[in-house]
């Protein structure tokens, strides 16, 4: 443990398990936005340099190695010596989400941004693409397949409607997996201008015939505008706060912080479908006939550091309403709106304009 909390028993105690390294921006976030000092945050993770702990109140190591029921046991355990009362749950979310009433009945409210089964839903690309299909923005053409006739199938039906390809497991995070299709055959000088997030069509079909995936994998159309990040927070059933994070197709150093109506209402259609409370994200992307819907990670994203100059504290707010309750300016019928500007991640951002 480092810097113990005094017993304050008007502290509420929050919890975040095994998660991502970026949970040091929500975290500092937190911070930023608890002006009153209702929060005591423990972060906990196998690894005893994880970058989260330089910004919790409490943090302790998990055993390594643990999954699936011995790991919901486990978290049970923490919560009773930790005397936790709210769980953010990273590792294992959808099991703690299904196991909630027992946390409950130890007194602990486990955090969840959507229901198990809208969670599963989430979590399988498949299956969301085609759920999302008939949304407002819709998802990119998309065919599922796992053997190489199947490929085949699905390669020749997009490809006489769309220039270029590309493929993506149905399930992972961070982009795992994801190539580019490319048909012609320069050599090695390919290499160097298609970079790492391409493979050739050649190769593509001799490694589904001689090692079949064991997963379901996604062709689908490319989309080679610009993307962009949303991260959001709803209540349940309303969108309550949005950042629209711009990330430039080729790279470019930085992001910019839009405010694209139609963005917004897709997020908002999103979040009463789905019943999303707290913070997620939602990931767009522009093609050719505008943009279009790539996923909804019922997390906090990579990015969330670069919300921090604009005022809007969504990680404070998200926790602050599932907590206390959102009021009735949270939940007014215009969501709030980070204002336009370009900025730079900052993973401890002091913002004195008093905004949340």
């Amino acid at each position: 443990m480092s810097r113990p909390w005094p017993e304050d028993l008007t502290l509420t105690r929050v919890w975040f398990n095994q998660t991502f390294s970026n949970v040091r921006a929500v975290l500092d976030l937190i911070r930023q936005g608890d002006a009153d000092a209702e929060f005591c945050l423990i972060c906990t993770h196998p690894d005893p340099g994880f970058p989260g702990f330089l910004a919790a109140d409490e943090h302790a190591l998990e055993p390594p190695r643990l999954s699936g029921a011995d790991y919901v046991e486990f978290c049970l355990e923490f919560c009773r010596t930790h005397r936790i009362e709210a769980l953010w749950p990273g590792k294992e979310a959808t099991l703690l989400v299904e196991q909630r009433a027992r946390f409950a009945a130890i007194g602990v409210q486990v955090l969840a941004v959507a229901t198990p089964q809208v969670l599963g839903l989430l979590y399988d690309k498949a299956r969301f693409a085609l759920e999302a299909s008939r949304f407002h923005i819709p998802t990119p053409a998309t065919i599922a397949f796992r053997t190489a006739d199947e490929f085949e199938s699905a390669y020749e039906r997009l490809r006489s409607i769309h220039e270029v390809l590309c493929l993506k497991p149905a399930k992972g995070v961070n982009g795992e997996g994801f190539r580019v299709i490319r048909e012609e055959h320069a050599g090695l000088d390919g290499l160097v201008r298609d970079g790492l997030y391409s493979i050739r069509l050649g190769c593509l079909r001799q490694l589904l015939v001689q090692h079949p995936p064991e997963q379901t994998w996604l062709l689908m159309e490319y989309l080679a505008g610009d993307e962009y990040s949303l991260d959001a927070v709803g209540d349940g059933q309303r969108l309550i706060a949005l950042t629209q994070r711009c990330k430039r197709a080729g790279g470019a150093y930085g992001q910019r912080i839009v405010a694209r109506p139609e963005l917004t209402q897709a997020v908002s259609e999103l979040t009463g479908h789905f019943g999303l409370s707290g913070l997620f994200n939602v990931q767009f992307r522009e093609g050719s006939h505008g943009p279009r819907l790539l996923e909804v990670n019922p997390r906090f994203s990579g990015g969330i550091g670069y919300t921090g100059p604009t005022g809007l504290n969504l990680p404070y707010l998200a926790l602050r309403g599932l907590i206390r309750g959102f009021n009735a300016q949270d939940s007014r019928d215009a969501p709030r709106l980070a204002p336009e500007m370009r900025v730079l991640e900052l993973t401890q951002y002091q913002h004195h304009g008093g905004a949340v």
